[in-house]
């Protein structure tokens, strides 16, 4: 929807000035007619930049527009748009000078007589960045963020100007760190809920550890530092156009502490999903297959009812079944499921069903034992795929330091209740033999996987492959069995999760119950085939390291060589080994290997329709250093201080969501990146000091506070000449800083204070 205009007025300043006001409004098409302004006599136009501390970012400002209303309540109506709607240009002499959005909280009029009364409009120019959320993604240049927030905020302006008034450089001294050569990562401004900050937060966030400032003046948005607007800027002598004027001092501190809250945290994906149809505790079902939810008792051997009532109340927990999120896709064949305990039964969680089995009695004939998908699983199925999730790129010696550890849990179980033991005194009331079947013939499970990286364009750059440890064996050691990258995107076949009791793998499974894989080893039984001598007593030679039976649950997965958005598929089905044996949830009917390509021998008895459950969790992905114990890899927040004036009292505190640290971590998502290469950045150098940017604007601070700095107050002549110094007469070669005005349109003045300023010259003691 464009704008057009929709009321248009002018007027001439005491000094002979022409000042046009245009007013704006969203529409289809071009309104038929221009209302005409008719304007207050003694103060049509304020506009207003509130005093702001020298180390401000957001400089906005409000206009005040004074006009009066030909009929009953004329202007009601554009105080019912949303913000951003409506919006205000003023030109002085035909050049844009000023413009700003409708801030429609602030509406008042008499209410006293039917025409001809005053009626003030308030415009603002960044005001509106508070009601609007940040909705980017990806990693951006602090340029592209500023152009886009600039552009949300409706106002009209002629360009945004900062190359020559910034003066940060990249640690080398030569090369300009310009908006444009700065990135940051969108997902720094969205909380854990996934509310996003407003824009103003975000603008804020990106400029105020570079000392940058942004602020409107005469048709441009100007980007720039005190130091650049000391060295670069013109100067222009204050012209004091009142009876009198003030002149004092400002404010001096003590010291500065720059904190900054790198929003760290290892997870990635929290494996979490969101069941959305209802549940309740009233809402169970013992005997109806075509509902969407199902109870279950605690065993099926005993109808639990009083003739034909069923006994509702001991209803051990029932599963629903229906839509949700969480998952970039899901299978048409699968259901998200919500779990809710009854009587005594297991962990109330949410999940993704992709089978189990509905009602009491034999699960054969294997075609309706499903209530949501037919028993044959294509091989190359795709069950699940993650959102796409952001990795920063780090160098070659940084990638060493972190793994990605990915788990998954899964329950694959023969029981009428999974929850419940099969150890009933009463035989197979709850599949005891078929549990003891399938835990004695599967020692290892492997679930098909994809994990592919994408360039910002979505095409495939990398993907991660561990095929050959999967088919064959190695010890149970990392340092055997990390799997790597490969260039181009991801086949099915290519990566495997492994399911295993890390302390028995002889007796004991992988699965039954829920249970999350562990870092794929191989199997056993290849090796059997290929040197029986390996083995005793039907067990592989090969061994697990102690430190390795310790590790958390998760595959261990080195760190992409590129930067880029992660994302993990999940096919449907599993395979499952016991040294020779094979269950196959994958192609259980043809009786065919395809995905290990191995001669072992097929156990005559597939296993495949004795399981009657078949649930997940979603992909949990975590970034771990790779230490001794692997443990997440996160970042404190970081306090920068020094000291300005020890003899002053007060402190100076900014606290920051962007910024640097000594160590590059990749789960700090309020890192700076240098656009170049997408690397970390540390430091950067400004007026002859090399330093993280937090110390730098530290020294910023204390060149304007260490000592006592000369301020002027006074009506002088309006200056329509942008970002600028200014000079005082009587003040020598001080320059000053205007800190805050409100400049009457009709008078051509302007209520002003000054503020002395001084380059960055002096580096705070720490």
């Amino acid at each position: 929807m464009a704008k057009y205009l929709r009321y248009s007025g002018e007027f001439i300043s005491r000094a002979g000035i022409l000042w046009r006001i245009e007013i704006l409004q969203d529409a289809e098409e071009a309104f038929p007619e221009v209302g005409e302004l008719t304007f207050e006599a003694d103060s049509p136009l304020l506009i207003e930049w509130s005093r702001e501390e020298k180390h401000a970012t957001v400089c906005s400002s409000i206009a005040t527009l004074k006009i009066e209303s030909p009929g009953d309540r004329t202007y009601e109506d554009l105080y019912t748009i949303a913000p951003g709607r409506i919006r205000m240009d003023v030109y002085r002499e035909d050049t844009l000078y000023w413009s700003g959005a409708l801030d429609p909280e602030f509406y008042e009029e008499p209410y006293e007589r039917a025409a001809n009364y005053p009626v003030s409009l308030t415009f603002s120019d960044f005001g509106v960045l508070d009601r609007l959320k940040y909705d980017l993604t990806g990693l951006r240049t602090i340029k592209e963020i500023v152009d886009y927030a600039m552009a949300r905020s409706f106002i009209n302006f002629e360009g945004i100007e900062y190359q020559d008034l910034t003066t940060t450089y990249f640690e080398d001294g030569t090369t300009k760190a310009d908006i444009n050569k700065l990135s940051v990562r969108s997902d720094n401004f969205y909380d854990e809920e996934g509310e996003a900050s407003t824009l103003r937060e975000v603008i804020e966030g990106i400029l105020q550890p570079l000392a940058l400032r942004i602020v409107q003046r005469c048709g441009k948005i100007f980007i720039y530092d005190l130091n650049g607007l000391f060295l670069n800027a013109g100067v222009r002598q204050i012209e004091w156009d009142g009876s009198s004027s003030t002149m004092g001092t400002d404010r001096v501190y003590n010291n500065a502490k720059v904190n900054f809250s790198p929003y760290s945290t290892a997870e990635l994906l929290s494996g979490d999903v969101t069941f959305n149809g209802e549940y309740s505790t009233e809402m169970h079902n013992l005997t109806t297959a075509e509902m969407s939810y199902y109870s279950f008792y605690p065993d099926y051997g005993v109808e639990h009812r009083q003739g034909s009532t069923w006994d509702y109340d001991l209803i051990n927990f029932t599963i629903f079944t229906g839509k949700g999120e969480g998952l970039g896709y899901l299978n048409p064949k699968a259901r998200y499921f919500h779990i809710l305990p009854m009587v005594g039964g297991p962990s109330e969680c949410d999940g993704i069903a992709w089978g189990f089995c509905v009602g009491h009695g034999a699960i054969t004939p294997a075609a309706t034992r499903h209530k949501m998908n037919s028993t044959t699983h294509a091989q190359n199925a795709v069950l699940m795929r993650t959102n796409k999730v952001f990795l920063p790129k780090l160098s070659e010696a940084d990638q060493k330091a972190y793994y990605i550890r990915l788990t998954l849990e899964m329950l694959l179980d023969p029981r009428y209740n999974p929850f419940s033991s099969a150890d009933d005194k009463k035989k197979d009331t709850n599949e005891e033999s078929n549990y003891k079947k399938v835990k004695t013939m599967t020692g290892w499970a492997f679930v098909p996987i994809a994990v592919t990286l994408y360039d910002n364009n979505g095409n495939p750059t990398w993907h991660y492959d561990n095929a050959g440890i999967a088919k064959f064996a190695t010890h149970g050691s990392i340092a055997y069995s990390k799997g790597e990258w490969n260039a181009g995107g991801a086949s099915f076949g290519d990566a495997w999760l492994e399911y295993y009791n890390v302390n028995d793998q002889e007796e004991d499974t992988g699965i039954l119950g829920w249970k999350a894989n562990r870092h794929t080893v191989g199997r056993p039984d290849t090796v059997l085939r290929c040197n029986p001598d390996q083995f005793k007593n039907g067990i592989s030679s090969f061994y697990f390291y102690d430190s390795f039976k310790q590790m958390a649950d998760g595959q261990y997965i080195p760190y992409p060589p590129e930067g880029g958005y992660l994302e993990v598929t999940v096919y449907a089905g599993v395979n499952c080994y016991d040294y020779g044996e094979k269950i196959s949830l994958i192609d259980a009917l043809n009786k065919k290997d395809t995905s290990f390509e191995t001669t072992q021998k097929w156990d005559a008895e597939s296993l495949y329709e004795k399981i009657r459950w078949h649930l997940y969790k979603a992909p949990k992905l975590e970034i771990v250093k790779n230490n001794l114990v692997f443990d997440e890899a996160e970042l404190d927040d970081i306090e920068y201080s020094g000291y300005l004036n020890q003899d002053a009292m007060e402190e100076v505190s900014i606290d920051t969501i962007c910024g640097t640290s000594d160590k590059i971590c990749p789960t700090a998502k309020g890192i700076f990146y240098r656009t170049s290469d997408n690397l970390q950045l540390k430091k950067l150098h400004r007026a002859g000091v090399t330093d993280h940017p937090e110390n730098l604007l530290i020294g910023t601070v204390y060149s304007q506070y260490a000592d006592r700095k000369t301020t002027l107050e006074g009506e002088c002549r309006l200056d329509p000449s942008g970002v600028t110094a200014y000079s005082e007469i009587n003040q020598g070669d001080k320059k000053f800083l205007l800190a805050g005005e409100t400049q009457d349109a009709i008078a051509d003045t302007t209520d002003a204070t000054f503020i002395e300023f001084r380059p960055d010259e002096y580096e705070a003691e720490k």
